[in-house]
């Protein structure tokens, strides 16, 4: 499987961010946390709808069947 290269993927998520709808971006600053949270969720389908069709390569850490993970640095929780 081919691998993207990272200014391919820059530059995708880059114009993705840039056509998401005005509405979700602003409520990612809302006060309440539950339109944070649902402005976040709205991106996050935003991008992987943008997404589709790449193939998303990485290092497997967790032996056979692991599932690579895309943000390898950031395993905090959500929300």
């Amino acid at each position: 499987m081919p691998r993207i290269s990272d200014d391919i993927l820059l530059t995708h998520l880059e114009v993705a961010l840039a056509v998401a709808p005005e509405h979700t971006l602003v409520r990612l600053n809302a006060d309440d946390p539950r339109a944070q949270r649902s402005a976040r969720v709205d991106l996050a389908r935003h991008l992987v709808e943008r997404m589709r069709g790449f193939t998303i390569e990485g290092d497997s850490h967790g032996g056979p069947g692991a599932q690579p993970c895309l943000f390898p640095g950031d395993l905090s929780p959500i929300g």
